[in-house]
C-alpha cells in the first residue's frame, strides 16, 4: 500500500519510485524498520567520501548515495557560482560548506527534491518546495497514458479543441505535462489547475513561468492554462472554473486515511511533505460521513470529485488512488452513480496490452478491465462518446 511515496530518488534518473514513503524503494512502512547498515558498508562509503555515510541512511545503498552526493555537489557549486556573480573562477571553498549542510539535511530525511529544488516530470522540470507534494513517477506514468488516448476525441467532424480541469493540482505537474503532450494535436487547448493551498497555487504559477523560460512550454501556454486557489468542497468558491463545461477532469487528491498516514508512510513523508496534500481533513471526511479512521477515511474526496465531473458534463474522468483496494471502492462509486458508461483501473505502469485483452475483475456485478503492471494507481471513467477515447466497445 502507498508504494509511490517511497523512492523519489530513483525517479530523477529512471522514473521508477515506489508511493508515499522514503526516497529509496521498499514499502513505506518498511522504511521505519530497516535493518542497521553493516559496518563494512559504512567503512567502504567513508573511504570513498567522508559525507557518503551520512547519505547511506536515507539511500540504503552505495550507488544511490553516490548519485545523490554528485547531484548535491553540483547544486552546491552552482549556488556558490551564482553567489559570485556567475564567475566560476572565483569559487571559494564555501561550496564545500553548502554541500556538508545539504548532506546533513538529507541524512535527517529531508527529501532530495526539496534540497535541489526541482524534479524532472516527463519533458518538464518542476520546481519543488516544502508545503507542496513532490511529483511521483506513477503520476507521470498515468498522465502520459491519459495524453495518449485523448487524441481519439478528434475525428473529421469534431473541432480540435479540448478543455481539461485539474483538481488538487499541487505543483501543476499533471496540467503542464498534459499540455506539453497534447498541444501539438489540440490547437484550442484549455486547462485550469485548482488547489486549496496558497503555496501550491503560487508554485503552480511559478512552474508555468519556469518551464516557459526553459523552453519546455510555449509562450501561448500563459493564455491557455489558468490556475485558481479554491476549496472544491466549498459550493460558494471561485466561480470561474465551476461555471463551464470540461471535456476531461483529472485529480490526484489527498487519499490516505489517518491510519494509513500514521502506519504506512515513512518518516520522511510524515515529517516533510504536507499532510493536507496526503489525507483529507476531519471536516472533509465528515462532509461525506466518512470515518476518520479505517481504509475509507481516505475516500472523502472521491464522491465530491464525481459530483464536480458530472456538473461539468465531463466525458472522461481520471482519479489517482492509493492502491487496488481503493481503486475498487472508487470504481464501485463510479458504477453505482448511474452517470458513467463505464470505467477501468490502471496500474502503475503501462504494459502495452490492448484494450479487451487484459485482466478483468468484477465490481458491483460488472466486469471492469484492469490495465498495466504494478499497484492499483488510477480509475478512468467515461460516458457518452468518451467511451471511444478509451476504445470501449461495450
Amino acid at each position: 500500500m502507498f508504494q509511490c511515496f517511497n523512492s523519489l530518488v530513483s525517479f530523477r534518473v529512471s522514473s521508477s519510485h515506489p508511493v508515499l514513503g522514503d526516497e529509496t524503494g521498499g514499502g513505506a512502512g518498511e522504511q521505519d524498520c530497516m535493518p542497521r547498515l553493516e559496518n563494512s558498508l559504512l567503512r567502504t562509503a567513508r573511504q570513498l567520501h567522508p559525507l557518503l555515510p551520512t547519505l547511506l541512511r536515507p539511500c540504503r545503498d552505495l550507488e544511490s548515495a553516490r548519485n545523490e552526493l554528485r547531484w548535491l555537489r553540483e547544486h552546491a557549486v552552482a549556488l556558490d557560482v551564482s553567489s559570485n556573480d556567475g564567475d566560476s573562477k572565483s569559487i571559494r571553498p564555501r561550496w564545500q560548506h553548502i554541500l556538508r549542510e545539504f548532506c546533513y539535511e538529507r541524512g535527517r530525511g529531508k527529501p532530495l527534491q526539496y534540497i535541489l529544488g526541482t524534479q524532472p516530470f516527463g519533458g518538464l522540470e518542476m520546481l519543488c518546495r516544502p508545503k507542496v507534494l513532490i511529483p511521483r513517477a506513477e503520476t507521470e506514468s498515468i498522465t502520459t497514458r491519459l495524453a495518449s488516448i485523448l487524441p481519439r476525441l478528434l475525428d473529421d467532424k469534431s473541432p480540435q479543441s479540448l478543455r481539461i480541469l485539474d483538481l488538487c493540482t499541487g505543483t501543476g505537474c499533471i496540467s503542464y505535462l498534459l499540455y506539453s503532450l497534447l498541444s501539438p494535436t489540440f490547437h484550442d487547448l484549455r486547462l485550469c489547475a485548482v488547489d486549496v493551498s496558497s503555496a501550491a497555487t503560487k508554485l503552480t504559477r511559478d512552474n508555468l513561468e519556469h518551464n516557459i523560460r526553459l523552453g519546455h512550454l510555449p509562450l501561448i501556454a500563459r493564455k491557455q492554462i489558468s490556475s485558481a486557489r479554491d476549496d472544491i468542497f466549498d459550493e460558494e468558491g471561485d466561480k470561474a472554473w465551476r461555471n463551464g463545461n470540461w471535456d476531461v477532469v483529472v485529480s490526484n487528491p489527498p487519499y490516505l486515511s489517518n491510519n494509513a498516514f500514521d502506519k504506512d508512510t515513512s518518516r520522511s513523508v510524515r515529517n516533510f511533505e504536507p499532510r493536507i496534500a496526503l489525507m483529507p481533513t476531519p471536516s472533509q471526511m465528515s462532509a461525506k460521513n466518512s470515518p476518520s479512521n479505517g481504509p475509507i477515511g481516505g475516500d472523502a474526496f472521491f464522491p465530491r470529485l464525481l459530483q464536480i465531473a458530472q456538473n461539468a458534463d465531463a466525458r472522461v474522468l481520471l482519479l489517482e488512488v492509493a492502491d487496488m483496494d481503493q481503486a475498487v471502492r472508487v470504481g464501485r462509486m463510479v458504477l453505482e452513480s448511474g452517470i458513467w458508461s463505464g470505467c477501468e483501473i490502471w496500474r502503475d505502469w503501462d504494459d502495452g496490452v490492448r484494450s479487451g485483452k487484459g485482466e478483468r475483475m468484477e465490481i458491483g456485478g460488472k466486469k471492469v478491465e484492469v490495465k498495466g503492471e504494478g499497484h492499483g494507481r488510477a480509475v478512468l471513467a467515461w460516458r457518452r462518446d468518451g467511451g471511444r477515447i478509451v476504445g470501449d466497445v461495450g
